[in-house]
């Protein structure tokens, strides 16, 4: 049976009532003879039966007050539409004509520490030592130091291409006080709101993930006193900031290890040692020895104690807005990640405790859902619900680099699916990059294709989740695999390329604009061959996006959402939009990714009915 349904933790369709949710769902034409919401609050099932509530037009309005689980960190539900003739299903990924998989029920996390300030975000991340040069003093010299003790520094003058033989122990010379002096340029010209840096602490590396002090700023960036400076300017200018922290393991250069090898028994301790010193290290690279969180020491000493780590670098003069975990699903007990939801959640705990506002990233290659249930991590680096998909529809290549074939009816499955299988306040809050420090360039994954970079800037500024652009991106920085990807700011602007920085300009600006954008549900509208249509709706507003990024094409789709009639007003497109009552006819040109939006009258806000 046919069914056009709507429900999503937006305003309006959900409200926090202590021990219970109100819940409102919106079905169009023929309407069911009985509604329900499916819950476990106890693991066993319940029908609640759902009462009407209006309507506008033929979009007719529902509601139901259901309990919240007590055993589990979230509430799960579904709802159940039932007509003389059969029944439908409407879980986070859709209608089923069977009832979904609990990984598809709708989820609403109890824990309402979540960093609401995040999804309003446009993040840039910076690789501090690749960014821009401050001081010139401060910039490694030739023989100061032997990487490891066994190899000589590599010394490198601004914009030489990196050198993969020598990719983590060459200097070009970027610190913190250069990314203070760009400060201008990154908020008014650009745009960004907030700053994630790669780690900062004191190391022999350029990338800095092989820790030797986490108390201290490495001195070639410009020491503690520099990062303090840092952070005052950007908060002093409304913006926020995320470090990178790596506490999955040292470096073998960390007085800890070398005391454990040495023989200090203590130390040994927090390592996870075999035989004849061989030792565990994160993916047998043995600059980079494992912790091992079992050891009470290192769980004070990183997370937990009273001078932690974790609590340093939240607490005043520096005051950080969040972390970034490398590697966050790794961290445990042995050689491996046993116990790891444990640390992650006591880690969670420790930075709420510091700050409930705190944001909590942690790094997943991979999917990431099981740590997204509302007792661990806030979000995650959306690699497999945005990069991954993204780069498959567009560049055609997987995260391993192989090639692969994706319509837009599969890249859209894929999306639906990732988000559906966490709450609709994480899926805000998702970290979404099309690249970063750790993959090739998408300009260059794109083969050098500015239409197609385009249209990725242009979803992943419209796309549900926190936006964050990898350094350089907007001028048209190109690189290959790592440390190719890792390559200076050019800061001659006769080497910018000055139309993508517009376009990402102004893509940031409606990004900011249109708090759809920010805070609205998204649904799937179209999606066939190269060419694919969404919606982002919030109780006030909507936004109609277009994505094409095969030859110029005519769509034609129906175009049914509750809440507005009114007409669509072009933000940024060039095809043309007609409605014939609910067909939508849209051109879409070439490579091209296109905004309508419109307003919601307070009459017909679904919120003002609450």
């Amino acid at each position: 049976m046919s069914l056009l349904a709507f429900h999503d933790a937006i305003p309006g369709y959900l409200e926090d009532r202590d021990d219970q949710l109100w819940v409102r769902l919106a079905v169009y034409g023929l309407q069911p003879d009985a509604l329900y919401v499916r819950i476990e609050p106890d693991n066993e099932e319940y029908l609640v039966p759902m009462v009407a509530d209006g309507h506008q037009g033929t979009w007719h309005f529902y509601t139901a007050l259901i309990d919240k689980s007590q055993h589990i960190e979230q509430t799960e539900y579904l709802f159940k539409l039932v007509w003389s003739q059969g029944s439908s299903w409407l879980g986070a990924a859709g209608v089923e004509p069977h009832m979904p998989r609990n990984i598809h029920m709708y989820r609403y996390s109890h824990d309402r520490r979540l960093p609401t300030w995040s999804g309003a975000q446009v993040f840039y991340q910076v690789f501090p030592e690749r960014f821009a040069q401050g001081d010139a003093h401060l910039k490694p010299q030739p023989g100061e130091y032997r990487y490891l003790n066994r190899t000589d520094i590599v010394i490198k003058q601004w914009g030489d291409e990196p050198d993969p033989r020598t990719g983590g122990f060459e200097f070009f010379g970027g610190d913190l006080i250069g990314v203070y002096n760009k400060l201008d340029y990154l908020q008014h010209r650009l745009g960004v709101t907030a700053l994630y840096l790669n780690p900062v602490f004191e190391s022999q590396s350029s990338h800095k993930y092989d820790t030797v002090d986490y108390f201290n700023v490495d001195p070639h960036f410009g020491g503690n006193r520099a990062l303090q400076q840092l952070i005052e300017g950007i908060h002093l200018r409304g913006m926020r900031v995320v470090l990178d922290a790596v506490i999955n393991h040292t470096s073998a250069l960390h007085p800890w290890f070398q005391a454990a090898l040495a023989g200090d028994a203590r130390q040994r301790a927090k390592y996870v040692f075999g035989v004849d010193n061989e030792y565990a290290s994160w993916k047998n690279h043995h600059s980079l020895p494992t912790l091992d969180f079992a050891n009470a020491d290192v769980q004070a000493d990183m997370i937990t104690g009273p001078d932690s780590v974790i609590r340093h670098w939240l607490q005043a003069p520096y005051n950080i807005d969040g972390w970034r975990m490398d590697v966050i699903h790794m961290i445990g007990e042995g050689p491996g990640a046993k116990n790891n939801a444990h640390y992650v959640r006591t880690l969670r705990a420790v930075i709420k405790a510091e700050n409930s506002e705190a944001l909590l990233l942690g790094e997943h290659f991979f999917e990431a859902s099981s740590w997204l249930q509302g007792d661990q991590e806030d979000c995650a680096m959306n690699y497999f619900g945005f990069g991954h998909p993204v780069r498959a529809f567009l560049a055609g290549l997987d995260i391993a680099h192989h090639p692969i074939e994706l319509s837009a009816t599969q890249f859209a499955r894929w999306l639906r699916e990732a988000r559906a299988r966490i709450s609709f306040d994480h899926q805000l809050l998702q970290f979404n990059q099309l690249d970063s420090h750790d993959t090739p360039r998408f300009l260059t994954m794109v083969q050098n294709d500015r239409a197609l970079l385009q249209v990725a800037i242009g979803f992943l500024m419209t796309y549900i989740g926190t936006p964050c652009l990898y350094y350089g991106t907007e001028i048209g920085l190109v690189g290959a695999q790592d440390p190719d990807c890792r390559r200076c700011f050019p800061w001659d602007e006769r080497q910018w390329d000055n139309e993508l920085l517009d376009f990402c300009q102004r893509w940031i600006g409606y990004r900011k604009a249109f708090t759809a954008l920010s805070a609205g549900a998204l649904i799937d509208l179209y999606a066939e061959q190269d060419a694919m249509v969404f919606a982002r709706i919030s109780d006030h507003e909507q936004c109609l996006i277009v994505l094409n990024r095969g030859a110029a094409c005519e769509l034609q789709f129906e175009l049914n959402l509750p809440g507005s009639d009114a007409p669509w007003q072009r933000v940024d497109a060039d095809g043309d939009l007609q409605m014939i009552g609910l067909d939508c006819q849209v051109g879409a040109p070439d490579k091209s990714l296109q905004l309508w939006s419109r307003q919601i009258s307070a009459n017909d806000s679904v919120a003002a009915r609450t």
